[in-house]
């Protein structure tokens, strides 16, 4: 499969999933402290590095399956709030599918 020509990528979109993405891990980490959890730096910075990795998944799955825009944002906001449980679930199944796993 041949790799996309970057000057024909819409950056203005790439950069907007990052920021739905990033408001996502942002609201999961608030959700987390409202119910109380401990606010610690750390975690936040943990939590917006995982999230950002879910959502670059989704911009490369969003540019190979030619989603449509709103569902793009979606699914990156999805992956933001999830974040690693997310790539956890990718994970298993990719790891399954190489078993030969139905």
């Amino acid at each position: 499969m041949p790799i996309k020509d970057p000057n024909n990528v819409n950056w203005t979109v790439v950069v907007y999933l990052f920021i739905i993405t990033s408001l996502g891990s942002l609201a999961s980490y608030s959700y987390h402290v409202i119910n109380g959890g401990k606010f610690r730096v750390g975690t936040l910075i943990g939590q917006i590095c995982v999230s950002t990795f879910a959502g670059s998944l989704v911009v490369l799955a969003a540019s190979y399956f030619n989603w449509d825009f709103e569902l793009a944002g979606g699914i990156a906001g999805l992956a933001g709030w999830s974040g690693a449980t997310l790539i956890k679930a990718l994970e298993e199944r990719l790891i399954k599918k190489a078993k030969g796993d139905n």
